[in-house]
């Protein structure tokens, strides 16, 4: 493979296991389909190093991408169903197909049923249940048959086996199955060619966590060699305040009992300290892999730092530093410096004899791979624009606005810029398509229109575009409705304690602690300023912090960190708990510098306390093999259902607390329901944890007792239905009702629900501002053919989105399809005659497919489509002056 390509992803088949099973035994024919992918990753790189006559990629020449059959995701969403489900629904079918149907296609459905009629007793008719499925392809594997259509002759048969979760999936319970014969190599390679035992008793969540860190997707590679690195101990500070401590009540459910407990604060977990040498311009934050390595690493002035520090009795190049093992490293040669926090294979040290023996085996493997790393991300500023002081801009969340104690009026305080904004989109022409171009890509029609009103700006007035940008600004108020509110503000990935980090790595303190409490380093704002932050997910008022800005000039002087990093203090201060469990490796709070939201804000202060999770736990050891495996990764798909339910359920007793703490309610009755908020803000964290603890409660147990409270016996709040609620969309489910609460979402809902309309404009028909061509000479074949494909292409996107896939499979899926009709209509080379007869057809024929031909011609015929309008400035002028966004 050409060097260029090296860094391009793989797209590899994305399948339900359920489909599988089919195919393995009722001779299901698959469809390929390249929906999932391997990014460019340190794993991918090593594939490549296999070989190409070992891992076999393939290049798609219409789309530019490669594709492997190598490896394939698979998902275990749906059950397989029994030989009795599927007749009872095609004879459903059948009942309902009308006379137009081909007596073809239905004697293929009768035929289909007598198949399964006849073999219904065999097993492979069975239902099988998604947890029972895992657990056979786990232990199995699968073979995929491809058969010639024709003849029936069996052309290839490919054993797969589970492999590993894919980086980005490993939450949702989806698994990666690798060729039989690249499994050895490959899951050696990911563990580090450790000696792990078979059947032993290991923390084998762990291992399938870290062992996935090399898959993560990667903006690019650098060296850092291991004879540069030191590991320093881990640092905690241990404190005692009071708080809502979350337990087992005598009830045998969790209860939020106010008491004075220990907040234990992990100092630098996560992050780490690298030299200023390694970072390109404008980058202060780097997130790190290797091999169980994970670490963000901050822009430091190392060697500069080492310098002033060195004691004066001993020559620099002669100042040797110790780290956690006692081992020596000259301050010269030190670049790069991390806790075991960073380093996960520390965790399994047992199977080497020991911490210090790991940690000279994983520098071995480092430098045996030439010292490469993997960049994952860095510190990026917001893409929400600027408000018109040239403020940037930033969007809250629906959970941040309805932790809030606020009213009617501060809500509509709050949403002032935004209301400005739309009347902007509806009614200043320079505006729009400003914001159109700036939210353009491959699957949406922006750049087309944008293109077409530089062009000819009458196009504004033509029903087409009229109903694009009554769309668009739909969508857009809908967004805010959702708790999308832009406010002046961005996120910062958090630095804990650096000033600390840098002496604690030559074993001494700094004079003094230069952040106390509340107090944070950023400079995306003014010092002196008290600043309102929150970090996702945000469940309650006690995950609001209120942050007081210092410039620090020892943190200037050794850290070299744009605005978009922010350092923090945990000394002493529970700034962990109070951001729903954060760590530093690369972690964002948002913080908002806004008047009203800071008042709000402040309303917390001291009445709701942290919440501390104390709930029995002890940390689940498994078995090395794949049963165990199956055991943790439907624990995972568990855990991910509930999450959802929680964060759902805490907002909705949220929005219960504030209606009835707006209605009198007694102090009573609310303290218990913000006992339960408690609950669902621990709770929520336990789902993320656990596959790798053993918690003494059942998860949906406890969502069923919170459900169960008198309180919640009432209708949904206004925003619920813009959450997607998907047990409320099930046939036969009564329809749901939704009250208007007072509460600071349905404050929101109500005050974009009362946006004016635009002004009035006047109507010009597409057709006048065509430029006139003869039509006679139009190719009406080619016509015909293009208008075919948009079709073909229309109908397929609308079969994804009926599909049950996720948003980002079936993004890349409607991308695939795209670039595939595009492809073909470039080649049809256009001519102006034809376009500007399909163009008028087009109009004539008041086609539903319109905006999507358009489009399609505009992306693969530009100049020719574009040369099909008349040049013209608007004689209508509805612009005023423009409003940045």
């Amino acid at each position: 493979m050409k060097s260029k390509q090296m860094n391009k992803p793989v797209y590899i088949q994305s399948m339900e296991a359920s489909d599988i099973y089919e195919h393995v035994k009722r001779n299901r024919v698959l469809i390929k389909k390249y929906h999932g992918m391997i990014p460019f990753s340190l794993e991918l790189i090593k594939l490549r190093k296999l070989g190409e006559k070992r891992f076999v990629e393939t290049e798609i020449k219409h789309s530019k991408k490669f594709i492997s059959d190598d490896i394939i995701n698979v998902k275990f969403k749906m059950k397989v169903r029994s030989g009795e489900e599927i007749v009872n629904g095609i004879k459903k079918k059948l009942k309902e197909l009308d006379d137009a149907a081909s007596d073809d296609y239905k004697t293929k459905l009768n035929s289909y049923i007598k198949l399964i009629e006849d073999e219904i007793k065999d097993d492979k008719w069975k239902e099988v249940k998604n947890a029972d499925l895992r657990r056979y392809f786990y232990e199995n594997g699968f073979t995929i048959t491809e058969v010639d259509e024709e003849t029936g002759e069996i052309l290839k048969t490919t054993k797969y086996v589970v492999y590993k979760r894919s980086s980005s999936k490993s939450r949702t319970g989806q698994c990666l199955f690798i060729k039989e014969e690249l499994h050895e190599e490959m899951i050696n390679w990911s563990r580090m060619y450790l000696s792990f035992q078979p059947n032993k008793k290991i923390d084998y969540a762990g291992l399938l966590a870290y062992e996935s860190l090399v898959g993560s997707s990667l903006e690019s590679t650098i060296k850092i060699n291991p004879k540069n690195m030191l590991i320093v101990a881990d640092k905690e500070s241990k404190f005692k305040q009071t708080c809502n401590v979350v337990r087992t009540g005598k009830n045998g459910f969790l209860e939020s009992f106010e008491e004075e407990t220990h907040v234990i604060n992990s100092l630098f977990d996560g992050e780490s300290l690298l030299d200023k040498k390694y970072f390109p311009n404008n980058q202060s934050m780097l997130l790190l892999r290797n091999h169980m390595f994970k670490s963000a690493a901050f822009n430091t002035n190392i060697q500069e730092f080492l310098r002033a520090k060195c004691p004066k009795d001993i020559e620099y190049d002669q100042w040797e530093i110790p780290n956690m093992f006692g081992e020596l490293i000259k301050a010269k040669d030190i670049e790069f410096i991390f806790t075991p926090t960073s380093l996960k294979a520390l965790k399994f040290s047992d199977v080497i004899g020991g911490k210090q023996k790991m940690w000279s085996y994983w520098k071995e493997l480092v430098d045996a791979e030439s010292s490469v790393f993997g960049i994952c991300k860095h510190e990026k500023q917001s893409k929400r624009g600027r408000d018109n002081r040239g403020n940037i801009l930033q969007q809250t969340s629906y959970q941040m606005l309805n932790c809030l104690p606020m009213s009617a009026n501060d809500m509509d305080a709050l949403t002032s810029f935004e209301k400005d904004y739309i009347n902007d989109l509806k009614n200043n022409d320079d505006v729009f398509i400003d914001y159109i171009t700036k939210e353009k890509n491959d699957m949406n029609s922006n750049m087309m229109f944008a293109d077409l009103y530089h062009r000819n700006n009458d196009i504004v007035h033509t029903k087409i575009f009229r109903d694009f940008r009554k769309s668009t600004i739909n969508k857009y108020v809908n967004h805010i409705k959702r708790g999308k509110l832009r406010l002046k503000g961005d996120y910062c990935v958090l630095f804990g304690n650096p000033i600390e980090y840098l002496y604690h790595a030559i074993g001494e303190s700094p004079g003094e602690q230069l952040l106390k409490g509340n107090e944070i380093h950023t400079t995306l704002f003014e010092p002196n300023k008290e600043l309102i932050a929150f970090r996702n997910p945000n469940t309650s008022p006690s995950n609001v912090l209120i942050a007081k800005n210092r410039h620090v000039p020892e943190i200037t002087k050794w850290f070299n960190l744009t605005d978009n990093i922010v350092c923090v203090n945990a000394i002493n201060f529970a700034i962990q708990d109070i951001l729903s469990g954060c760590d530093y490796d690369s972690d964002t709070m948002v913080i908002f510098d806004d008047t009203k939201l800071l008042e709000i804000g402040k309303r917390c202060s001291g009445k709701y306390l942290v919440c501390v999770n104390d709930v029995a736990s002890q940390s689940r050891d498994y078995v090395l093999n794949n049963r165990d495996m199956c055991d943790i990764d439907n624990q995972l798909a568990e855990s991910q259902r509930n999450i959802g339910e929680v964060v759902n359920l805490g907002q909705f007793c949220m929005s219960v607390y504030w209606d009835m703490l707006a209605s009198g309610t007694k102090e009573k009755n609310l303290k218990e329901l913000m006992k339960k908020i408690d609950v669902m803000t621990i709770l929520s964290g336990i789902c993320i944890d656990l596959a790798k603890k053993f918690y003494e409660i059942k998860i949906s147990a406890e969502i069923k007792h919170v459900q169960s409270i008198p309180e919640l016996n009432r209708n949904k709040p206004l925003f619920w239905k813009f959450l997607g609620d998907p047990k409320m969309n099930k046939k036969n489910k009564k329809k749901k009702e939704y009250d208007m609460y007072n509460c600071p979402m349905d404050f929101l809902f109500n005050n974009m629900s009362k946006i004016k309309n635009a002004t009035h404009r006047e109507n010009i028909p597409l057709e006048n501002l065509l430029e006139k061509r003869n039509i006679a000479k139009g190719n009406r074949k080619q016509e015909q053919k293009l208008i075919s494909y948009v079709e073909e292409k229309c109908n397929e996107i609308n079969a994804l989105h009926c599909a049950s896939m996720e948003d980002e499979e079936r993004n890349k899926a409607i991308d695939n399809i795209i670039k595939y009709y595009n492809f073909k209509v470039q080649k049809l080379k256009v001519k102006p005659d034809t376009m500007y007869a399909i163009l008028l057809h087009m109009v004539k024929s008041k086609s539903n497919n319109a905006t999507k031909l358009m489009n399609i011609l505009h992306t693969t015929q530009k100049d020719t489509f574009l040369e099909a309008f008349k040049t013209k400035k608007s004689h209508i002028n509805n612009t005023n002056s423009p409003k940045t966004a």
